[in-house]
């Protein structure tokens, strides 16, 4: 199977990680891959995906003329892909005469009028999904993408200073859903020994400010900075120390696997989820989850253990969560465009029959 990725350079600007999210998860050893970009756009997060992956990224020449659908053709016909993703406006211009199944992915609400060309749309949020079925794309032309799609990429700058944070200060990344007793309390009642440390505490959900009011009652909010989960393509684990993440959440099993593929050391609670990834002291971490000394005194063991061996730990968890991606995830996305593309040769051979 052949696919072709074409990015404007607005809508990779705008949406790069869910891209490059998405892109991940379509890889697989039996899936040739080809990503088209305008000149110029700042490729460093398909320089890192291509080294996990091991994917060559074509030169393709000089590019200015997006305009140009003659030349555009030629460069992309070469490739005959069999499925085409179009990410951008632009992208929906250029692709429409390369054949293959046409695919636009959305990650939010658009006019879907200048979506003539397109056979399936795709995304990641049941909102847009909903959306898109209303406007058209109901039943098979529409689909939600599944869930866990991470990307390793540790070079995501942040500026300390625009979140008050001291340059030299460590940060140290809790995610999960705002909700009473899913572990919140026990990580804010144990995180404080961790010194002349920061705290990026991303999520959502019904208890926001509960969650909130209990960081003031053990004196961390001033050092803990709460993101949106929204937001969280911006600010990950890739930005801290390590992730503490001591929840009985069901949305845990997302967190370690985001943490592991950003190559930061797990802490969590024991349990279904986190045993599935986790074998203590080889792929991360477990605190016990009702003794905030024995809490403490934990964190402060793998906060002073040597910077060589917790190194291994990461790479033993990001092959772990590499593994599990591939078995578990993408063979789903396989089977799905597999389908895609039966559909596609039967609608031809209707057609020419």
């Amino acid at each position: 199977m052949k696919i072709l990725h074409i990015i404007d350079g607005d809508y990779f600007k705008t949406h790069k990680k869910t891209i490059s999210e998405f892109i991940l998860a379509l890889s697989h050893e039996n899936i040739q891959q080809k990503i088209y970009a305008p000149e110029g756009a700042d490729l460093g997060w398909v320089s890192t995906l291509c080294d996990i992956q091991n994917w060559k990224v074509p030169k393709s020449g000089k590019t200015n003329n997006l305009k140009n659908k003659f030349k555009t053709w030629l460069l992309l016909s070469s490739f005959h892909p069999d499925l085409i993703i179009k990410y951008g406006k632009t992208a929906r211009e250029i692709a429409w005469e390369t054949g293959g199944v046409q695919i636009s992915f959305l990650n939010e609400k658009e006019n879907l009028s200048s979506y003539e060309n397109t056979d399936y749309i795709m995304t990641n949020i049941e909102d847009v999904l909903n959306f898109a079925k209303s406007h058209g794309y109901s039943g098979s032309r529409s689909f939600l993408l599944p869930p866990f799609m991470y990307l390793y990429d540790n070079n995501i700058p942040v500026d300390k200073r625009s979140y008050f944070i001291p340059e030299k200060a460590k940060i140290v990344y809790i995610a999960g859903t705002f909700l009473k007793n899913v572990g919140f309390e026990r990580a804010f009642d144990s995180v404080g020994v961790v010194s002349d440390t920061y705290f990026f505490i991303v999520g959502s959900g019904p208890d926001e400010e509960y969650v909130k009011d209990y960081a003031s009652r053990v004196n961390i909010k001033a050092r803990s900075r709460f993101i949106p989960e929204i937001e969280k393509s911006f600010v990950s684990s890739s930005v801290a120390e390590f992730a503490f993440l001591p929840f009985d959440d069901s949305e845990l099993s997302k967190y370690i696997l985001e943490t592991m593929m950003q190559k930061k050391l797990v802490v969590t609670v024991e349990n279904s989820q986190s045993k599935e990834f986790i074998v203590e002291g080889k792929t991360g971490f477990f605190v016990p989850k009702n003794d905030n000394y024995l809490i403490k005194k934990r964190l402060k063991e793998i906060i002073a253990l040597p910077e060589e061996e917790k190194q291994k730990i990461v790479e033993a968890g990001f092959e772990v969560a590499k593994h599990y991606m591939h078995k578990k995830i993408i063979s789903g996305y396989i089977q799905m465009f597999e389908e895609l593309i039966k559909k596609y040769n039967s609608r031809k051979n209707l057609l020419n029959n």
